[in-house]
């Protein structure tokens, strides 16, 4: 599984959220969590960044990306990173995309 590194995510409430990035197409294994769809962009001065698209929880992630309906809604988007956060908790999950979804407008809403 191909690691992109880190991006962190700050919610309405001022807490930010250290989520690991990796390519779209990457599957995982079964468990909880916040993800984050981007596009991932390389700048012209080196630096990396991330069109914010979706925000989402699901308690099974390996299940996620299977939508193919949503995939190809978010590829309009140029969507090609996706940004894990591992939360088994259904209750701190929902807090979290809460949080997030609060903060910034997201292009899909799904």
């Amino acid at each position: 599984m191909t690691r992109l590194g880190n991006v962190r995510i700050k919610g309405v409430s001022g807490k930010t959220y250290t989520f690991r990035a990796y390519p779209l197409e990457t599957e995982f294994q079964a468990f909880g969590a916040v993800y984050f769809i981007t596009s991932r962009n390389l700048n012209p001065d080196g630096r990396i960044s991330h069109s914010r698209i979706y925000c989402g929880q699901t308690s099974n992630i390996s299940i996620t990306s299977d939508s193919v309906s949503r995939t190809l809604s978010l590829k309009a988007y140029e969507a090609n990173c996706i940004c894990i956060l591992q939360e088994e908790a259904e209750v701190s999950r929902v807090e979290i995309e809460k949080d997030i979804h609060n903060n910034y407008k997201l292009l899909y809403r799904g």
